[in-house]
């Protein structure tokens, strides 16, 4: 007999558990499907754009054609001259600079004349 008591509240408790599920269930709605969101649009920067400019030799006088590569709010624009320094094995190095966009370039010339752009 006491056991038949306890199978009895076992089940009790079993239907009344259920029942809740099933109160809960039908009383809320489904919650709702996560939005599915644009994949993130990629706005990459536009590729660096060619400018050639004049590059003077400020020892001999002698006047360079030297092609740079600059982001593309530089383009059509003609660099400012910074400055001069001496370099390695009577190398000069001259710098300019890009106002529009603040980049800043070193150009090297050897004692030879060969011209080197630095990245």
């Amino acid at each position: 007999m006491k056991g038949l008591r306890i199978f009895a509240a076992c089940t009790a408790l079993m239907i009344g558990s259920l029942a809740a599920v099933n109160a809960s269930a039908g009383c809320c709605e489904p919650a709702p499907a996560p939005c599915c969101e644009s994949a993130p649009v990629c706005c990459c920067p536009p590729p660096p754009v060619p400018v050639t400019f004049c590059v003077v030799d400020p020892v001999t006088c002698c006047k360079y054609p030297v092609t740079v590569c600059v982001p593309c709010e530089c383009a059509g624009e003609i660099p400012c001259y910074v400055g001069c320094r001496k370099g390695f094995l009577g190398r000069k190095i001259l710098t300019y600079k890009f106002q529009c966009c603040g980049e800043c370039v070193d150009i090297v010339i050897t004692k030879h004349g060969r011209v080197i752009v630095r990245d």
